[in-house]
């Protein structure tokens, strides 16, 4: 991989480098729709038939037992158990600020009170991926928020291993959180969405999805919320990095942060822009350097070659230009002047400060919620939260005073519409003082 300079990149290997694998979306979505067209109609057996043919396995029940799950927790180490702790305070620590108490009560005229009331989602589904690389993570990322805000059941799907089983880091994330409204099963891809979606005799209906996956998940997530039959928190694709950073960043951090996110699979996404050609140069180097000490380096080459850059840029307010319209899921800033550039950026799942605040810390264990916003939706999309997992529901109280103070404008607007039984329903209640 070379520096390039920005201006210098020809249109249609910008238009790549900015699409990212979203472009893939559209060339999955039909085979997405038939899979869950067969869910839809055949139930438990259609998702046996996905397991075997996608991932290799005949299983008999969906469900992971808790003997499965306690065997989990046996298998991980002491020490992974003991970093599932430290994450796990971490995330409810943080995410226990995002739910205020009731709101204030508004007086909007005499008489008339209006107020907002929290309620949690009551049925809530996650996907944890577990193809290539299991993901406990992603559940404790969606699961604790579920936990704070309230939901009644939680319904947890991930797909399993050719010898049927889920892998020993996902069950023991589910031991180590004992939510006991926790249901998981074995059960991954479009498949999974689909069940969530609609229900089936083993897997109860949900009535939102979260979660990342592959560019089938996110297709099969878009086209159940475009049904209506299912709410999704945003479509959360193959992950991104794009850093932004000058003179003073250090080439090894930036090599490191680079790779960290190509690593995920071949259709994820990294570009740097830089005012500097010396550190880009260094980048470049340290990346071809890193590179062979990872076990995943095929996969890290490959998304590197799709959607990898390292950019020069004339100016970092250049970058912030790119970075704005790039909309990344994750965005390190590595600059002298920092807290100018934070003001300026308007789109981004997670923003990373300084030269030792790498993008993993915020994968695991810093507190944040790392499931984010993919393939510019941060435009239009924020991170999961706990305020994801439920709704404000409005209620107002009006005494005879207050709906007198309302009486005129309403029947002025209701004549004005056409709506005489809206008039109506307001006239009635005044008709004895006519009397």
């Amino acid at each position: 991989m070379q520096p390039v300079r920005l201006s210098e990149v020809d249109p249609e290997t910008l238009k790549r480098i900015k699409q990212r694998a979203a472009g893939e979306f559209g060339k999955v979505s039909e085979q997405a729709r038939a899979i869950m067209q067969e869910v839809r109609e055949r139930g438990d057996a259609a998702l046996r038939d996905f397991t075997a043919r996608f991932d290799g396995v005949q299983l008999e029940s969906l469900e992971v037992s808790r003997e499965e799950i306690e065997q989990g927790l046996r298998e991980a180490s002491p020490e992974l158990v003991e970093a599932f702790k430290f994450a796990i305070d971490n995330i409810r620590k943080f995410h226990r600020t995002h739910v205020t108490a009731e709101e204030e009560h508004v007086e909007t005229v005499p008489g008339v009170e209006v107020w907002r009331v929290w309620r949690s989602i009551e049925r809530v589904g996650l996907y944890v991926p577990g193809g290539r690389a299991p993901l406990p993570s992603s559940l404790l990322m969606t699961a604790i928020p579920a936990e704070i805000a309230g939901c009644d059941e939680i319904i947890v799907c991930t797909p399993p291993n050719k010898e049927g089983k889920i892998h020993y880091s996902i069950l023991a994330a589910v031991a180590v959180l004992n939510l006991p409204n926790l249901r998981l099963f074995k059960v991954g891809g479009a498949h999974a969405i689909a069940a969530m979606a609609y229900g089936t005799e083993s897997i109860p209906k949900t009535y939102k999805i979260f979660g990342a996956g592959n560019p089938y998940v996110t297709a099969a997530k878009v086209l159940a919320f475009s049904e209506g039959m299912v709410s999704i928190d945003m479509p959360a694709g193959p992950s991104e990095v794009l850093i932004i950073a000058d003179a003073s960043a250090n080439p090894a951090y930036v090599a490191a942060d680079f790779l960290s996110q190509a690593e995920h699979a071949d259709d994820s996404s990294a570009v740097l822009l830089t005012t500097s050609p010396k550190l880009a140069i260094a980048v470049a180097a340290e990346v071809r350097r890193q590179l062979p000490l990872l076990s995943t380096a095929d996969r890290a080459s490959n998304s590197l070659e799709q959607y990898g850059m390292i950019g020069i840029v004339e100016t970092i307010e250049q970058a912030i230009e790119f970075a704005n319209d790039y909309a990344p899921e994750h965005l390190e800033v590595c600059t002298e002047n920092v807290d100018e550039v934070l003001p300026k950026l308007r789109n981004a799942g997670t923003i990373f400060v300084g030269n030792f605040t790498p993008e993993p810390s915020g994968d695991y264990v810093s507190g944040l919620n790392h499931v984010l916003p993919t393939g510019a939706n941060t435009k239009m999309f924020g991170p999961l939260s706990v305020e994801s997992f439920g709704k404000k529901m409005q209620m107002q109280r009006m005494t005879a005073e207050g709906l007198a103070n309302l009486r005129k404008a309403a029947e002025v607007m209701a004549a004005a519409e056409g709506l005489p039984a809206h008039g109506r329903a307001i006239n009635i209640r005044f008709e004895d003082e006519q009397h």
